[in-house]
């Protein structure tokens, strides 16, 4: 029983050693991902919420990014700013146009051929139909 009481603080003291000596690693940072704020052609070309009306003119589910305008359909929208998130680009566009006429704050995330936008808790995907350089009459967007 002695050997007991001598026992248990002295693996109690071990134990609290062992784990003193284990390496912990801090998580690894996110890498943001490219936004406006990124190269000014990042992002530049036609896009589609369905990859099957790629190449379709006028379609209504399209988006075409040219600098700094996005042109929705019925609805056209400049970057107004950009803010570098961890794995977004935060993006104020001030829109004109119904049914989404003034300021608009999206968060932009592309992956391979995809562009993710979204608006409050809405998710929209964008499939990347063509890339395409800025036209000479628009700035890049930030």
């Amino acid at each position: 029983m002695k050997a007991l009481k001598i026992a248990t603080p002295l693996c109690a003291i071990a134990a609290l050693a062992a784990l003193a000596a284990c390496e912990t690693t801090p998580p690894a940072t996110p890498e943001p991902t490219p936004g406006p704020s990124a190269a000014s052609n990042a992002l530049n070309g036609t896009y589609n919420l369905r990859a099957s009306s790629c190449g379709t003119t006028g379609s209504d589910t399209g988006l075409v990014i040219d600098g700094s305008r996005f042109t929705f359909p019925e609805t056209t929208c400049t970057v107004a700013g950009s803010e570098q998130q961890v794995s977004s680009t935060r993006v104020t566009l001030a829109c004109q146009g119904s049914p989404a006429a003034g300021n608009r704050i999206v968060d932009l995330q592309i992956r391979d051929n995809l562009l993710r936008l979204t608006e409050d808790s809405m998710t929209l995907n964008y499939h990347l139909c063509d890339r395409a350089e800025a036209s000479s009459d628009t700035r890049p967007a930030l």
